[in-house]
This record gives structure tokens, sequence and C-alpha cells, in this order.
């Protein structure tokens, strides 16, 4: 269907022009935040009535090229593009709105708030994977309707480059983070005019996003009254020390020619330069993320310590929804792991035995409980979705049983199993992002009538939860665990969900510690050894 221009008269902004189709008005690229530059802190936008035109996606933030092919591999089906709209580095805090047609300023609708994944270094609003459109429509169509915006945030190097220099000048670290929670800030203020109810909203998000969802949570901030994390748990992607990221400041300043200038000199000449022009100056192994800064992140997170310690234990938001998927460790593939598969079953079972040297009971029955033990027939490619296997279950699916424990309000956990229908080599696993393909309804052309009943029983309990409702039992309660497979969705007592190989895993990090089991993902993948027990 052809989209037409539809407008609304917003009390402080003006008119504002967007897109309708299909009974959904869509506002693109609407400003959120202003940069003076790349690595401004982010201020709200002042409106003086005029209104604004906001009919065309705004652009990304700067990352490499190829992100939106790559994510289309991890989920193995691409989907047509719209016009790619370029990236900026000041103009990037951009986010689209989309909301019933006939929505007025007393419609009150709850709010969702969608912060997408990418590792912290590749994303964009506008990829059509994250067309937020059908979704809305599916609630108007349910009589539950909603509103659904979606953002851009700074990634890599404009997102996460600090030092003390730079925080001594006044820049604050994390921007990528203080950016999200602008986006909040916004919605929160300006939300109402567009038909959408301030204390109403919800944030959400896939892998990093969903890590993201987390880090709103202040105290002192009431940005979201209710949050949905899909893969993306703690201590999933641990932060750095501040420390650290004085190695990665040095490579830039070097990269400018800056190692005799003054401090002053440094930061001015920082400031005026081009992030993308200073990225091909870099080494791509470079890599810029979230810092323990003591405030947006107070410590390192650990399985140990969210028991001990809960960093959400006074937040003001009333309820969570956290889910994973069986083979999200899938995306670790795409990130090296094919390159390594040969011998990699041999390889692996090394580095268990080395890490766990001091613990080869456990270590034995580790591998054999993920049929890596010694005479072990199975070849590279059963291997290597047996060591996936075991970073699903330690990287995702652990860290969304212990958020749930921990969180103080209601929790509400979820098992997306619905196997990846699309040829790849994933293809009949429950893969990494291929919830989102599922729920945000964009797919729906190509899933058959079993698969397109799963993604709408999904998407229509994303809503209900949006609009405050309790989806099925509350996880404190009685462990219940939504499973979504088969064309619905079946509640199900926690133990009768999990794998063998995960109780026996937990088992063993009764023993050596569930952190030194993760350590064992980050160390074979990443190459970065464990801390000493």
């Amino acid at each position: 269907m052809a989209t037409t221009t539809a407008t609304i008269d917003h009390p402080v902004i003006g008119r504002v022009e967007g897109v309708k189709d299909n009974g959904v008005i869509q506002f693109r690229g609407v400003q959120y935040g202003v940069l003076n530059h790349w690595l401004d802190n982010p201020k709200l936008p002042v409106y003086d009535g005029s209104g604004i035109t906001a009919t065309k996606f705004g652009p990304t933030a700067v990352s490499p090229p190829g992100g939106l092919a790559n994510e289309h591999g991890i989920i193995q089906k691409s989907l047509p593009l719209p016009a790619d709209p370029g990236s900026s580095a000041t103009k990037c805090l951009n986010l689209n709105l989309n909301i019933p047609a006939g929505t007025t300023a007393s419609s009150n609708l709850p709010v969702l708030v969608f912060i997408h994944g990418g590792g912290f270094f590749t994303g964009g609003n506008w990829w059509p994977q994250y067309d937020m459109r059908r979704i809305v429509q599916l609630s108007v169509d349910q009589k539950n309707p909603i509103i659904v915006a979606n953002i851009n945030y700074r990634l890599g190097m404009p997102g996460f480059l600090t030092s003390k220099e730079l925080r001594d000048a006044g820049y604050q670290s994390n921007n990528g983070h203080h950016d999200q929670r602008m986006a909040l800030k916004w919605v929160k203020k300006f939300i109402s005019g567009f038909g959408g109810d301030p204390d109403r909203v919800t944030g959400m998000g896939e892998s990093v996003g969903g890590l993201s969802t987390l880090r709103l949570l202040n105290p002192n901030e009431d940005l979201a009254s209710r949050i949905v994390v899909l893969a993306g748990a703690p201590p999933l992607m641990s932060p750095q020390p501040l420390e650290a990221a004085e190695a990665g400041y040095s490579s830039v300043i070097d990269a400018l020619g800056l190692g005799s200038a003054t401090s002053d000199e440094r930061v001015a000449k920082l400031v005026e330069a081009s992030p993308e022009v200073l990225a091909t100056k870099l080494s791509p192994q470079l890599m810029f993320s979230p810092l323990i800064d003591g405030y947006i992140i107070d410590s390192e997170p650990t399985f140990e310590s969210i028991h001990s310690n809960p960093p959400w234990g006074k937040t003001s938001c009333k309820a969570i929804m956290v889910g994973y998927s069986p083979f999200d460790a899938s995306v670790l593939g795409m990130m090296g792991l094919f390159q390594r598969k040969q011998g990699i079953g041999a390889a692996f079972s090394s580095f268990v035995k080395s890490v766990l040297a001091s613990h080869k009971p456990e270590a034995k029955k580790l591998l054999q409980l993920y049929g890596l033990g010694e005479g072990s027939s199975i070849d590279d490619d059963g291997a290597l979705m047996r060591v996936l296997q075991f970073a699903s279950d330690i990287g995702y699916c652990a860290p969304a049983h212990v958020l749930a424990k921990t969180f103080p309000g209601e929790a509400f956990v979820l098992q997306f199993s619905e196997p990846n229908p699309w040829d790849g080599p994933f293809k009949g696993y429950t893969t990494h992002v291929l919830d989102i393909a599922f729920i945000f309804q964009n797919y729906r052309e190509h899933l058959d009538a079993e698969q397109l009943a799963t993604s709408e029983k999904f998407a229509t309990d994303i809503i209900h939860f949006s609009n405050g409702s309790a989806p099925w039992d509350d996880y404190h309660k009685s462990g219940t665990v939504a499973v979504y497979e088969n064309g619905t969705r079946i509640c199900k007592e926690g133990q009768a969900v999990l794998s063998k190989e995960y109780q026996g895993l937990v088992k063993i990090g009764e023993v050596v510690g569930l952190d030194t089991l993760a350590s064992l993902v980050v160390g074979f993948v990443f190459g970065t050894l464990p801390s000493s027990e």
C-alpha cells in the first residue's frame, strides 16, 4: 500500500508531518538529542513551535560498512531495503515514532521504546527488520493500541571513546548510553503531544540493546516503568574499567599526530576531527565499548555480584520481561568461530582442561555433558554446534534466569524456541536476532501458518505487557517459563523447559562458579584469559 503524508499538531513542537501507511502514522528521523560535535554531551532540542518535517529516515551513527548485510546474514533472510539515509557524527540522535492513525493528545496510549543491538558498534533504526509499523498495526487490530519508537545512538568510537583528559575537559564517558537515556527523556517530555502516556513507558532491547535497557534503570530517574530484555541479560559483555580506555585514547591521539601537543590542544583537535576519517587510521581490531563509570555502570556485573547485590535493587521499574533463545550464541559463529571450525572440539577441550586444571572432575563432566569428552567421535561441524550450545547456555540462558530471580518487581521469563526456517548454517536452530524477526512482523511473508501464529502470539504478549498486563505467572511465584514454538506459547515449570545440559552446567557451576564457566566462552572466543581462581 502506497504511503501518504499525515500531520499532527503538537502543543510544543508545532505541526509534525509524517507518513501514513495502513492505519499507522510514522514520524521518521525525529531529532531527540542535539550535538555540537561528535564528542559532545547530548542536550534536548528546543522547539519554537514552527513544526518539523519527519517524512524521511534520519542518518545513523558512524559505524563500519556492511552492518545491515551482516545482520541479515545472522537472521539468514534478507528484506527489501528502503533508501539508505547515510550516517552523521552529529545528526544521528534521532528516532522513528509510530502511532495509530486517529491518535490524539487525549489518547494516553502506552509507549514502547526499542533499542537495537549490534555489539555497540553497528545498527540503525531505519533497518527494515526494525520497522515498527506492523506491530503498531497489530496492536490496533487487537484493540490494545500502543505507540512504538526506535532510536539511533552513538556507536563505537563516538559512542564510547573516553579518557581522563576528556573527562577533565567536561566530556562524559559512555556517550552511547547517555544518548539512550536522552531518547527516553525526550519521550517522557514530548510524547503526550503525540497521544502517549509518559508514565507508561516500556524500554525494550535485544542483545546489547537489551543490556542497555537495564542501564536505563536509575533510582533517581524514572525513565521506564517496564522493560523487556531479550538475549542481553548481564553479565553478557561485561564492561571494562575506565582505565582500560586509556590505551584506545592513546591510539587515537597517535593517529592524529598529537602525541607532543598539550592537553588543551589535543582535546581541541580531537573535537574538530572527523570520526569517519579517523577510523580509517586506526586498527580495525581496536574496539570501543561501555565502561564502568560509577554513574550509569557502577561496577562489573558478575553472576556472584548479581546474586549478592543486584544493581537494579533500588529501581522504580515495576516489571521486567526477560527472554533468550536456545541457540543465541549462533552469533559467535559469525564472529570468528566458523573460521576456527577445524579441530574445534579438541581445541575447546584442551582450553577447558587448562582453565579448570584445579577442577579436573568438573572439567571432565562438562565436556562429557556437551558431547566433547574423551573418545568423542563427533566431527568438526558437530563440535562447533556443541561449543555454541554451551556458550548459549552460560551466556544467555543462565543470565536470563539470574536476572529474573534477582529483579525486585514482577518478572516474566520466556524462551523463544521457534526454529530458524531459512537456509543457512543454523537452519533448524533458534538463533540470535530471530526473535526480532518474529516480534515486529516484518517477516510475515516469509513464514508459514504455524510460524506466523507464533509471531503474532509473541508480539501480542509484548503489546499486552506494554499495556501493563501480566502475560503469564510471575517467575518469583512459580518459576514459570513461557515457551514460544509450534505456533503457540506454552507456560511450563522451569525445570521442564531447561535442557539436561543446562541443568548439568548449573550443578558444575555450584562447584567451580558460574563466572568461571562464563570465562570459558570469553577466553576461547576472544582470546581473553580468565582471572585466576
